[in-house]
C-alpha cells in the first residue's frame, strides 16, 4: 500500500541525526503536517543543515517505503491508532513503528520476559516456567530474540501456543543473530517483529538499550529472569519503572553473578520478588485493569519544552546532568565530578539517552540533548 506525503515525510525526518519522536511531534503540532517538509517548512536551525538536500531525502524514503513494500513490512507513524497505546506513554516514544509478522493487535495484554545471554540450566528452567504460565493467562511474550533468555521465551510461547513479539535493534529486512533466523520465521507465524528502524538500516551496539526501552514500552509488566551487572535486562527494567509499569526480578543463588542484576534491582526496589508465576499474574491482571493510562504525556517530555531545569528523583542522576550542563563532556570528568566509577556513570548516561536528557558522541563524549528550536 503506497504511502501518504505525511508517513514519507516522516520517514525522512527520521533520518536525520537528532530527529526523534518528540521533534517530530513538535513539528507536526508547529505544521499542522509533517507533509509541510516536502513545501520548503521552515526547520530548526539545529537541523537545517541535515536536511538541506530534501530530494535526496525525499529519494531516501521512497526506497525505505518501497523496501517496506517488498518485505511486507508496515508503517505505523505516531499518530496512527495502529501504534500501541502503551508506547504513546513512554519518556522517549518513537516516531515510528515498522512492523511485520500475524500479529495485527499490539495493544494486546503483554509481558517482557528478558535476561542474560549466557544463562545457566536454572535461568532456562526458570524462563520456561514464568512463560508457559503467563502464556496460558492469555499474555503475548516479548522480547528482543537475543541468545539465552530472550530465545527461550520466544521459543516457550511458541511451543505452548501463545503470541509472541520480538523487537529488533535494526531494519526487519534481516535477523540478528543470524542463528535465529529460523526463530524469527517461527515468530512471524505467531506473532511480530517490531522496530523503530526502517529496513535497510543495520545493527550497531548501542541502539539496544534504546530497543530495550521500546520492549519495556510494549508490555505491561516486565519480568527480569537472570542478569549479571551490568545487563542489557536492567536497562529494560529501569526503562519499565520509569515508564510506571510493575517490575519483576526471579532471584537466584546468593553466589551466583547471573543473580546479581535480579537482586540489585530488587534490592533498590525497582522490582519486586518473582517468587511463583501466581504473583507475576496476579500483578498482570491489576495492570490489565489499569492500562491504558489516560491520555496526556508522561515522564520528562513537558518538561524538554520548558526552561526549568529537570529534577531527578535519583541524585546520581541529578549530579551527572548537572555536570554536563556545566560543561563537562567526557565521561572521565563526569564520573570524577561527581565521584562515581565510570562504568556506572557510561551505564547511566546511556539510560538518561533513552529518556532524552543526555546524547552520547564518539569518543567517550557526552552532550546535553537539546531539541531544535528549543529555548536556551
Amino acid at each position: 500500500m503506497a504511502l501518504h506525503e505525511e508517513e514519507l515525510a516522516l520517514i525522512a525526518l527520521t533520518q536525520i541525526e537528532g530527529v526523534g519522536g518528540k521533534v517530530c511531534r513538535r513539528l507536526r503540532e508547529r505544521w499542522g503536517s509533517l507533509a509541510a517538509f516536502w513545501e520548503g517548512a521552515p526547520l530548526p536551525e539545529a537541523i537545517r543543515a541535515e536536511a538541506s538536500d530534501r530530494t535526496a531525502l525525499r529519494h531516501q524514503a521512497e526506497t525505505i517505503a518501497a523496501t517496506c513494500e517488498k518485505y511486507r513490512i508496515e508503517v505505523i507513524p505516531f499518530w496512527s491508532e495502529r501504534l500501541p497505546v502503551l508506547l504513546r506513554h513512554i519518556p522517549a516514544a518513537p516516531a515510528i513503528l515498522y512492523r511485520r509478522g500475524s500479529l495485527e493487535d499490539l495493544s494486546r495484554l503483554s509481558v517482557a520476559v528478558v535476561g542474560t545471554r549466557k544463562p545457566d540450566s536454572y535461568g532456562l528452567q526458570a524462563t520456561e516456567a514464568f512463560t508457559e504460565a503467563l502464556v496460558e493467562a492469555g499474555a503475548v511474550i516479548v522480547s528482543g530474540l537475543a541468545y539465552g533468555i530472550d530465545a527461550r521465551a520466544h521459543q516457550t510461547a511458541l511451543a505452548k501456543g501463545g503470541l509472541t513479539v520480538a523487537v529488533l535493534a535494526h531494519g526487519l529486512d534481516i535477523v540478528y543473530p543470524p542463528l535465529h533466523k529460523s526463530l524469527a520465521e517461527k515468530i512471524l507465524s505467531q506473532g511480530a517483529l517490531l522496530s523503530e528502524y526502517p529496513p535497510g538500516d543495520r545493527l550497531h551496539p548501542m541502539r539496544f538499550p534504546h530497543r530495550n526501552r521500546l520492549i519495556a514500552g510494549l508490555s505491561h509488566l516486565t519480568l527480569v529472569v537472570q542478569s549479571k551487572v551490568p545487563g542489557g535486562a536492567l536497562t529494560t527494567a529501569r526503562a519499565a519503572f520509569a515508564a510506571d509499569r510493575p517490575v519483576f526480578a526471579v532471584p537466584g543463588p546468593i553466589f551466583s553473578p547471573l543473580s546479581e542484576g535480579c537482586h540489585q534491582l530488587i534490592y533498590e526496589q525497582i522490582a519486586q520478588i518473582a517468587y511463583s508465576p501466581a504473583v507475576v499474574i496476579n500483578e498482570l491482571k491489576s495492570q490489565a485493569e489499569r492500562l491504558p493510562f489516560p491520555a496526556g504525556e508522561r515522564g520528562p517530555i513537558a518538561g524538554l519544552f520548558s526552561e526549568e531545569k529537570p529534577r531527578f528523583s535519583d541524585p546520581v542522576d541529578q549530579a551527572i546532568y548537572e555536570a554536563v550542563v556545566s560543561g563537562l563532556h567526557l565521561l572521565d570528568d563526569v564520573a570524577a565530578q561527581v565521584g562515581r566509577p565510570i562504568q556506572e556513570v557510561a551505564h547511566r548516561v546511556v539510560f538518561l539517552e533513552i529518556e532524552g536528557w543526555l546524547v552520547q558522541e564518539p569518543g567517550n563524549r557526552v552532550r546535553v540533548a537539546k531539541l531544535p528550536g528549543a529555548r536556551p
